[in-house]
């Protein structure tokens, strides 16, 4: 049997550390493997005199002999031939294997050399099976690197303390690595928590929010695409109802997103966990191996177990398959998604109560007058218009509508008899409607989430050239909310049939407001007002004249 000699790379459970530790202490490694295809290979580099012994069929054949002394002997250098020692390296801490597995693997061994392997006769052995000359090797031998039996054994021990530390230190470094690995992928799942948490408020817009976190999802989880199907089952959610939001990449055809979105949520809509599919094609729901072979579904559920959507996604993009963390970590980071559609829903059904109440309060108020029945409604309606129509943000455009809304407010403090008054008033009855606005500010200002309609309900009776009240304000001083429902309630006004007049058709109302601008209203606004499409107040008139009927008629 020849043996294979080769420098070999360490092998994976021996530090490269401890080769390098040998080589500078003389000591030579080699791996031998034992049974019927036993070959020796030589780990460290650089000892010539270590390869020419490990490639010759004495040695292995030695070895071979040996084979249960080495795999029993625990760590204690044996002597092969005189002036050769080879031990086994093994810790002592580890536990030990049964000899008839060791015998299987390769074996690590320490090799010694000393004085006496030079006298004997193996090296002769040695010299012929290379086919060197015994007098060159011996001239080329470093004699003072060569020990003695007791400098074996000890130095044998340090040789084991060292394979025993670089072992244990491999050992923490591959723990630390893994702790850090685990630490940074923590990091980042937590980093996506609190940018979702953090940015997880209902009075944002809600569709540029859940795409934003299934993008963010989709990346931590190295996904290569994710969508979020949500319910189309309750008219609370508005626009979002039904919506399907895609993220990442893929080459199916959207239609048939759709349709997988879809049959999705019928499957899984009600599922109370997250399910993993290793093979799509096992569901049969039709042209889903076109999106992924493999697939996460995330159900979304509010509290009382009613669905609010699936969360899916397909394939790693590193082609590994998806794994039970990948599903613990979007299911963790999909609850926040269900939290934020729940409290949506719940934030939908606070604004209708809220606005249901000013709504039946404003209502209450223009009823005390039935000419006037419908106004705020309508002054509202028209002044979101003409907030919109100047370019003011979607939020102050709805807190205009609620100004308007609310602007006559303050006319639950004045008597009916002074509202509905068919004649001219007189100074103490005009003095008392003028503090319609003051009263109606004083009302709203006490309510926190309303402090901020207080200009457009204060201010709607200032003009531009600052002889309106309460205070007298002109031009810019007046605040904007007040200055925009200045101008739709005045056009309501002339618009609407009082006890003291006839209303004026269109093209009087707008040609007042009109000659007005700069003098009671802000030109800007004005001008503005007067390029609306008045289609949807005309129809509003119409519908309260309607409901005039029906309640006269009941």
């Amino acid at each position: 049997m020849t043996p294979q000699t080769t420098h070999a790379c360490p092998t994976p459970t021996v530090p490269n550390r401890l080769w390098q530790r040998l080589e500078l202490l003389g000591v030579s490694a080699v791996s031998w493997t034992p049974g019927s295809n036993a070959r020796v290979r030589v780990q460290t580099s650089g000892q010539w005199l270590a390869e020419l012994i490990a490639a010759s069929p004495a040695f292995l054949m030695q070895l071979q002999s040996m084979a249960s002394e080495l795999t029993e002997s625990g760590a204690a250098p044996l002597q092969l031939w005189p002036g050769l020692w080879v031990m086994p390296l093994a810790p002592q801490r580890r536990r030990q294997i049964a000899p008839s597995s060791r015998r299987q693997a390769a074996m690590m061994l320490a090799m010694f050399v000393g004085q006496d392997l030079l006298d004997g006769e193996q090296l002769y052995r040695v010299c012929d099976a290379a086919g060197v000359d015994r007098g060159y090797l011996l001239a080329r031998v470093d004699r003072h690197a060569l020990l003695t039996a007791p400098e074996v054994h000890r130095l044998a021990r340090t040789v084991l303390w060292m394979y025993e530390d670089a072992i244990d230190t491999d050992r923490h470094v591959g723990e630390l690595q893994t702790m850090t690995q685990q630490l940074g992928d923590s990091y980042e799942e937590l980093s996506l928590l609190y940018k979702i948490s953090s940015n997880m408020t209902v009075n944002q817009s809600p569709g540029p929010f859940l795409a934003n976190t299934c993008e963010e999802l989709q990346q931590v989880s190295g996904l290569r695409w994710m969508a979020l199907q949500i319910t189309d089952q309750d008219s609370r959610l508005d626009e979002l109802a039904g919506k399907l939001m895609v993220v990442g990449e893929h080459s199916a055809d959207p239609a048939v997103v759709q349709d997988v979105g879809r049959a999705l949520f019928h499957r899984y809509a009600q599922a109370d966990k997250v399910v993993l599919i290793d093979q799509t094609e096992s569901l049969g729901i039709d042209r889903l191996t076109d999106l992924a072979e493999h697939l996460l579904v995330i159900p979304l559920r509010q509290k009382d177990g009613s669905p609010l959507g699936v969360l899916f996604g397909g394939d790693k993009r590193d082609g590994t398959d998806i794994g039970s963390d990948d599903a613990m970590l979007c299911d963790a980071l999909a609850s926040s998604l269900s939290i934020f559609l729940e409290n949506l829903l719940l934030y939908e059904d606070m604004q209708a109560m809220f606005m249901g109440t000013l709504h039946a309060l404003t209502s209450a108020i223009d009823a005390k007058d039935s000419y006037t029945r419908g106004h705020s409604e309508r002054v509202a309606m028209m002044s979101r218009m003409l907030a919109q129509a100047v370019g003011m943000n979607p939020q102050e455009v709805e807190r205009v509508y609620l100004s308007g809304l609310v602007h006559d407010l303050g006319k639950i403090g004045v008597p009916e008899a002074v509202l509905t008054k068919p004649d001219k008033l007189t100074a103490d009855e005009y003095d008392s409607i003028k503090q319609h606005p003051t009263i109606g500010a004083q009302i709203i200002q006490s309510i926190r989430q309303m402090d901020d309609l207080v200009p457009g309900v204060l201010y709607h009776h200032e003009r531009w050239d600052g002889g309106g009240y309460p205070e007298g304000l002109a031009g810019l001083d007046i605040p904007l909310f007040g200055r925009v429902v200045a101008v739709a309630d005045a056009f309501d006004a002339m618009s609407s049939r009082r006890a003291y007049r006839q209303s004026m058709d269109h093209d009087e109302a707008l040609t007042e407001i009109h000659r007005y601008i700069g003098v009671q209203f802000d030109p800007q606004l004005a001008t503005a007002f007067l390029q609306l499409d008045f289609t949807a107040f005309y129809e509003m008139i119409e519908q309260h004249k309607a409901n005039d009927y029906i309640h006269v008629g009941s």
